[in-house]
């Protein structure tokens, strides 16, 4: 048996229910599609999730942690203990439907240097989305493009955006060994955007695919925003200065309309 062509990595941190949901919806979509292996790290989860992924079999491949590692660190140790040609990172609170890993892979089979592929969240629950793409601020600092939208734009489109976030994105498994996969650094934040930028530095493109949703539960293990301060001192420290000069300057257009939608529907938001 040969190797698969997609690994899926998913980090998991307790709720228990949303990881049962998310290898459901996997399996749903993707049975007879695409040969695929699925590797869970578990993250030392203080509920029944241990138990439960002892008892998968194949696609599934376990890995536990005796003790709290985070985002990077996880992801990095299954990327080195993935068999496919590319990786699918997915959130454990990540819900997927349709066709939504297909159109996908096709991005790097169509276009050249491609970096990350990631694709559009809506909110679990909720007729808003999430993210369509990330923008940035003036300042520097990365903002989900779509974010509070009840619309979606692009639809039809495969866009180049300068980053978009891991919570469900692909890449070649080789790229994100050549670029050093997730620095470490970060704690459960910034990582993805950090590794965005540095492929771009490298003549890498980062896509969205505007057809592939899904549905997002999003910031639902304990403690995810528990290092927000630090990550985004060291993130700007790193490429505030950078993206004031170039990723701001070419995603003003764009950062506007969203501040304006977010002023007109939901005021809070922005004066928050």
């Amino acid at each position: 048996m040969g190797n698969p062509v997609v690994s899926i990595i998913i980090s998991v941190f307790g709720q228990l229910e949303h990881t049962r949901r998310c290898l459901d919806q996997l399996s749903e979509t993707l049975a007879g599609k695409v040969d695929y292996e699925v590797i869970v790290i578990d993250d030392a989860s203080p509920d029944g999730t241990v138990e439960f992924l002892k008892g998968l079999g194949e696609p599934y491949r376990i890995i536990l942690n005796k003790e709290n590692r985070g985002f990077a660190r996880n992801n990095n140790l299954g990327a080195r203990e993935a068999r496919g040609e590319y990786l699918c990172l997915l959130n454990n609170d990540v819900f997927v439907r349709g066709d939504w890993l297909l159109p996908m892979l096709k991005v790097f089979r169509e276009r050249e240097k491609v970096g990350l592929v990631g694709n559009v969240q809506r909110l679990s629950d909720s007729l808003r989305y999430d993210h369509m793409g990330v923008v940035f601020s003036p300042s520097g600092l990365p903002r989900h493009y779509g974010q509070g939208f009840l619309h979606r734009p692009f639809q039809g489109e495969t866009r180049r955006w300068s980053a978009v976030t891991a919570a469900c994105c692909v890449m070649e498994a080789a790229l994100f060994e050549q670029a050093g996969g997730f620095d470490e650094i970060f704690l459960n934040g910034c990582e993805d955007i950090d590794l965005c930028l540095r492929l771009a530095s490298q003549g890498y493109s980062n896509y969205v695919v505007h057809d592939s949703v899904v549905d997002h539960v999003k910031c639902a293990s304990e403690g995810r925003k528990t290092h927000n301060l630090r990550n985004t001192e060291y993130f700007l420290d790193r490429w505030g200065e950078s993206i004031r000069r170039d990723q701001a300057l070419s995603d003003k257009p764009l950062y506007k309309r969203m501040l304006l939608f977010g002023l007109l529907t939901r005021p809070w938001t922005i004066f928050s």
